[in-house]
């Protein structure tokens, strides 16, 4: 028979996943140098090891309650806006362990609007087992944006310890067109799963989709609405939270200087870890594309790559940009 108290205690038990009904969590057996090597752990490749194990949600909670509450380091971004690479930068051997998207998270950001008090009881639960230490390695999670939905059920027991990341309008734009039809598709698909969360979230969406009969130019309104939705969700989150505007981590600031940025995060998340780690870390990372880590980076074929698609989209984004600025969208412009 399963030993919940040994599960509990072991953070080699990883939460992968919930069930249904969210009643009861699967876990797997990881190591932390095979999660290392994982751009995502969504489920796209395998990471773990063993059979799973399935507990019931209410032993866990209880068994949790009787330890020290864990604050989990978060690192909180809209898409396509660098964050994966920064979990990178703090994904540091023997020190800190990155755990960028975990499938888990995003089962319970699909069940918010269907369970919503439900995955208000479960989400501490869930960042408190990712939040372990393993192998005296803190825990850094990225969940993906679409998780972003369960702020409010983070803020609500003061269960993650976040910064939060955001880019400025325009090159949001080039990093959703860049990506062509999947990028388009998923951002599509995000501000319909954000809406019901935010006033008036999905007349909002059918307003801006009115809005022009020309599809790029309605994709590109659609887009910045997506974003404006994030945005909007962490400003709610952190005057509720308290969190100061420091905690604000911006694309360019990545850009621009991705080690002191990586060392300023490290300081707002509480990380023990010395600069001079992060800057030696950083040449191997900064080398490799941060969602494909076995391909070079090449700085010169991201800037030529935005100046087609701006040779291309320029005009359209000009048009959705004077929209949304008329529209009165919350739009961070620095970043």
């Amino acid at each position: 028979m399963t030993n919940i108290r040994d599960i509990v205690a072991d953070p080699h038990f990883m939460p992968v996943g919930i069930t249904p009904d969210l009643c009861k969590i699967r876990f797997a057996r990881v190591q932390p140098d095979t999660v290392r090597t994982q751009p995502f752990l969504d489920g796209r490749t395998p990471f773990t090891e063993g059979p799973e194990i399935l507990l019931p949600v209410d032993e866990i909670a209880a068994e949790l309650a009787s330890r020290p509450d864990i604050c989990t380091p978060t690192i909180l971004h809209v898409s396509f806006c660098g964050s994966t690479l920064l979990s990178s930068l703090l994904d540091i051997p023997g020190q800190s362990l990155g755990l960028r998207e975990p499938a888990v998270q995003i089962g319970l950001a699909d069940a918010v609007v269907a369970h919503p008090s439900k995955v208000r009881e479960i989400a501490y639960v869930i960042e408190a087992l990712l939040g372990r230490a393993i192998e005296g390695q803190q825990t850094v999670i990225k969940p993906t944006n679409w998780a972003n939905n369960l702020l409010p059920a983070w803020n609500e027991r003061r269960s993650i310890n976040p910064v939060f990341m955001v880019i400025a309008p325009r090159p949001f734009l080039r990093a959703v067109f860049r990506g062509g039809r999947d990028r388009l598709t998923y951002t599509m698909r995000t501000v319909q799963h954000l809406a019901p969360g935010l006033n008036d979230g999905l007349r909002r969406i059918a307003k801006a989709a009115g809005s022009t009969a020309d599809p790029l130019q309605q994709a590109a309104r659609l887009t910045l609405l997506a974003l404006s939705f994030q945005l909007l969700i962490f400003e709610e989150a952190r005057s509720k939270g308290g969190w100061a505007a420091n905690r604000i981590i911006a694309f360019s600031e990545l850009h621009n200087d991705p080690v002191s940025t990586a060392t300023r995060t490290a300081q707002l998340l509480h990380l023990d870890i010395n600069p001079a780690m992060i800057a030696n870390h950083s040449d191997g990372v900064l080398a490799r594309n941060a969602k494909s880590p076995d391909r070079q980076f090449h700085p010169n074929d991201e800037a030529e790559n935005n100046r087609v698609i701006e040779q291309h989209h320029g005009r359209t984004f000009d048009q959705a940009l004077e929209w949304a600025y008329a529209e009165g969208l919350y739009l961070i412009i620095d970043g």
